[in-house]
């Protein structure tokens, strides 16, 4: 609205003397504004000459004002210029250089050379530059004036020669006195992902939290320890799995967080084996589909990759760091694999104790039964548990069973009996349609965590826990 309105005033000839007295000569009459610019200081190339069709020009540095006058059909450019000519010579300027249409040279070379800020007209030119000396100042001056078929413009160019101002500025003393100040983070750990939680040998850097989380007791993870040509040389290692995402506040960068890492895990007694950063490291998404990383949104050039060993008697430790970013955006990756043993004797359920379990108590805990973190999904372990307990359900008919999914108490009850209850129903499934098990002989129940047999307040009785029960029913026949 308004620029509307001062459109609308410019048409109407309002606001022509505000603009005179910014500049030493008053508009043409019934000219129009097109465009103005103004820059505070600016050098600006002020033709002076012409040879063989180049135009040879002087540069003047100061405050510059540009106008372009939009003007009637009935002026003719060469007529415009003369008449600033005029007035030029009155106050005692004197003319730099001038020329008229075909003295001109080529009209477009000399339209891109002078860059009117409206460019539309350019037939039948006219140049004037001049020098113009005042009282308190010294002005350079440049109007070139071309027509087009429905009118005709003008573009005036001033210079006021002033020295660069370089007192612009002042400086914070107070501030360039005092120590400074780390950037403060706000703690959000409330956003962690469920069930998720830092490594006990390193910390998370403050305002991260864990967006994505995976552990596992035993198993294997690619890493890689050199870069040859866009191939990445893969190692595979093996034990207990800790992979966390961290979002990390934008402020840091991925150098500081790199830095970070690499200054607490050797003071843990680690060694870098392998470090790469930006392209060296490869495209960000080969690495997620080789190593198969929690993160993967970040630019290839910002992205920092380390690999990290601590030998100890009870079996290496590895750490992979991965950082990558873009402007709004950054996330690390702590990757540890832990050298273990595999615990190979989970499954301690046999046939005959599950068989006088039942006899005896009327009830029994699936030993060996284990469930992917926050998943119904059983891992491959659990299949020998499913064979032993087809095998007894194939050979006892007649019996009727609850098959009862529980949790520790981590997390809402409502996801809790949720989850307990989807487990139960991967455990029926999995009987009868894997081992043809009567879906009459089973009903899933999940009871969350109302039934601990352990305490919760230490993982080993949390694990405990996190069980599935088979139950003898008596009430069907």
């Amino acid at each position: 609205m308004i620029k509307q309105l001062l459109a609308l005033a410019l048409s109407l000839g309002i606001g022509h003397q505000a603009l005179a007295d910014e500049l030493p000569f008053s508009p043409l009459p019934d000219s129009k504004v097109k465009e103005r610019l103004t820059r505070h200081y600016s050098p600006f190339d002020i033709i002076t000459g012409i040879d063989n069709g180049s135009y040879t020009t002087q540069r003047f540095s100061g405050q510059l004002k540009r106008i372009n006058y939009k003007l009637p059909a009935s002026y003719l450019a060469g007529h415009a210029v003369n008449n600033y000519k005029a007035q030029i010579e009155k106050l005692g300027g004197s003319i730099l250089f001038e020329c008229l249409e075909k003295a001109c040279g080529d009209e477009r070379r000399l339209s891109k050379q002078v860059n009117p800020l409206n460019a539309i007209a350019d037939q039948t030119p006219a140049l004037l530059t001049a020098k113009l000396p005042l009282a308190k100042k010294q002005l350079y001056l440049s109007i070139y004036a071309a027509n087009w078929h429905r009118g005709a413009s003008l573009q005036l160019d001033i210079i006021e020669i002033i020295d660069e101002p370089l007192d612009l500025l002042s400086t914070n003393q107070a501030y360039l006195a005092s120590d400074v100040i780390q950037t403060q983070f706000k703690d959000r750990r409330d956003k962690d992902t469920r069930g998720s939680s830092d490594h006990p040998m390193i910390a998370r850097l403050p305002g991260a939290y864990i967006q994505d989380y995976l552990q596992q007791g035993f198993g294997q993870s690619l890493v890689f320890d050199g870069v040859d040509k866009t191939q990445h040389q893969l190692v595979t290692l093996e034990g207990k799995i800790t992979d966390i995402a961290y979002k990390l506040p934008r402020r840091y960068s991925e150098f500081e967080v790199d830095a970070n890492y690499k200054a607490a895990l050797e003071k843990l007694g680690f060694v870098r084996s392998f470090h790469c950063q930006g392209l060296a490291c490869g495209k960000t998404r080969l690495i997620k589909r080789r190593i198969n990383t929690l993160i993967h949104i970040g630019n290839d050039e910002d992205q920092y990759y380390s690999l990290y060993r601590l030998d100890r008697p009870e079996g290496a430790v590895h750490v992979m760091v991965f950082i990558t970013g873009f402007i709004n955006g950054l996330w690390s990756e702590l990757r540890v694999v832990e050298e273990t043993k595999l615990v190979d004797d989970r499954v301690v359920i046999d046939l005959e104790g599950l068989t006088d379990k039942i006899a005896q108590n009327g009830h029994v805990a699936l030993d060996g039964l284990l469930f992917k973190f926050d998943s119904d999904e059983m891992l491959p372990e659990a299949d020998e548990v499913i064979t032993t307990l087809a095998t007894y359900l194939n050979t006892h008919p007649k019996q009727s069973f609850y098959v009862i999914g529980h949790t520790d108490d981590q997390g809402k009850q409502s996801y809790n009996q949720v989850l307990s209850e989807r487990r139960a129903k991967a455990v029926v499934k999995a009987l009868t349609s894997e081992h043809k098990i009567s879906s009459k002989q089973l009903t899933a129940k999940g009871i969350g965590e109302y039934v601990p047999v352990a305490n919760n307040f230490d993982e080993a009785g949390r694990k405990l826990n996190r069980r599935v029960e088979l139950v003898l029913r008596s009430d069907v026949k």
